[in-house]
């Protein structure tokens, strides 16, 4: 049905690996100095990440989202299997929806903007495996009068 509905449908790729959320509540602990304030290189890595997704979206021509709720999937490339699933795509999604709210094409990542009448936020995230090239590929998908269609 959404398929039927769907205004307009985008997609980027996000080339590289995002930290996970081991890895950034590890980040968050030590702190060093940077002139007179005490820094995490958890904020460090989110300035740098989302600099990161920012010129990507930019590249790739990603335009603003109007219609919300929008759905949004995510299809997840890493290059190995050591890290528990849970914990890669909590850290990917937190730093692809942070970046996208910062480079403008999502007005928030809050309940208002990403989840629809019928409690859904967009497809379950996938996991795949490719060792020569981790990526991201994220779809997202604007449809007019969604909230309105859900039962």
């Amino acid at each position: 049905m959404a398929s039927e509905l769907a205004t307009k449908q985008q997609q980027f790729v996000f080339e590289g690996e995002l930290p996970s959320l081991n890895e950034i509540i590890a980040a968050q602990t030590p702190k060093f100095r940077v002139g007179t304030r005490w820094v995490s290189r958890y904020s460090e890595w989110k300035k740098a990440y989302t600099g990161l997704i920012v010129l990507q979206l930019r590249l790739q021509r990603i335009e603003p989202v109007e219609n919300y709720p929008v759905r949004i999937s995510f299809v997840v490339y890493v290059p190995n299997r050591r890290q528990d699933p849970d914990n890669i795509l909590a850290g990917v999604k937190k730093m692809l929806l942070d970046g996208m709210k910062v480079g403008g094409i999502l007005e928030n990542d809050g309940w208002k903007q990403m989840v629809s009448e019928d409690g859904t936020t967009g497809d379950a995230p996938v996991l795949r495996v490719d060792a020569r090239r981790p990526r991201v590929e994220v779809a997202l998908v604007e449809v007019d009068g969604y909230a309105a269609q859900v039962p």
